[in-house]
């Protein structure tokens, strides 16, 4: 078996870390010490963003997933509510690759996003800007950013302490991407999610809320599969399986059944998500 995943790991010089695990037991583990210790971990951040939006709730700093987003940024529109920001259904009428030109020319992020044109509420329409708002509502709802509140009630928790995440212009972090984090730490986020959001039997992360996050997608039409809270939801064998996805083959994998899960990262620059999907798959296929 461990020979077998070492193959795959050894044919594609692109891959940098692969970490292998069932039930928290380490199968295989491989890692590539000359790059960087912190790795960008782009849209997987957006996965980051919903663990810490259930742990607000859970924690009644927000009140309900149906609260509209106003109550929190006042100017937005009334009908969208923050299950429509987890979903990316709110309708808000701009594609990620329009999105580096307001980074760009924008000073306040969340202003200028709360006033695009509306088309096609209730739609799943894959685009940063959602999450953004829903890091602002952190703010918001808790008077801390969202990389505090993530140190604060997550990363501290796990004994993570090697993260960076990027702010915007007026100190709102990035809610879409832009945290880097290690190796290491990421194996410690996965551990806990197959543990059902349980450490040292603490509740650090709601097992209700991991359920419904990572349940029962939205349908997008994308190669990625359904969309639930953040995680991109496909079949395996007939059961379902959930992933956090960045650009460049970045993924981490949870087999819930199995309590399987699977960490790749990569060079974005030569790796990508159906390299990334293909190499998850066949490590499925040989330990399971």
């Amino acid at each position: 078996m461990i020979k077998e995943i070492l193959r795959l790991y050894e044919q594609n010089e692109s891959i940098h870390n692969l970490y292998v695990s069932i039930s928290n037991e380490e199968i295989f583990r491989s890692q590539n010490k000359k790059i960087s210790h912190l790795i960008d971990i782009r849209s997987m951040t957006k996965s980051i963003v919903s663990l810490l939006i259930g742990i607000a709730l859970k924690k009644e700093y927000i009140e309900s997933l149906e609260t509209p987003v106003n109550h929190y940024l006042p100017g937005a529109p009334s009908h969208i509510s923050i299950r429509d920001l987890l979903t990316m259904c709110s309708g808000f009428d701009i594609d990620d690759k329009d999105l580096y030109g307001l980074i760009r020319s924008s000073n306040d992020w969340v202003r200028d996003i709360l006033s695009f044109p509306l088309a096609g509420r209730g739609t799943f329409r894959y685009k940063g800007v959602d999450y953004h708002l829903l890091s602002a509502i952190i703010s918001k709802s808790t008077g801390l950013t969202l990389s505090n509140f993530a140190q604060t009630n997550l990363f501290s928790t796990l004994k993570i302490e090697d993260v960076e995440w990027e702010s915007d212009p007026q100190g709102v972090t990035v809610g879409s991407t832009g945290l880097k984090i290690s190796f290491e730490s990421l194996m410690k986020i996965t551990q806990i999610l197959v543990n059902n959001g349980i450490e040292n039997s603490d509740e650090i992360i709601p097992k209700d809320w991991l359920n419904v996050s990572t349940t029962n997608g939205i349908p997008t039409n994308l190669s990625y599969g359904d969309y639930g809270f953040g995680w991109w939801i496909k079949n395996y064998k007939d059961n379902e399986i959930y992933r956090a996805l960045g650009s460049g083959g970045q993924q981490i994998l949870i087999y819930p059944k199995e309590k399987i899960s699977i960490i790749v990262t990569a060079n974005p620059k030569t790796f990508n998500h159906l390299q990334s999907e293909t190499l998850s798959n066949k490590i499925l296929d040989i330990i399971t």
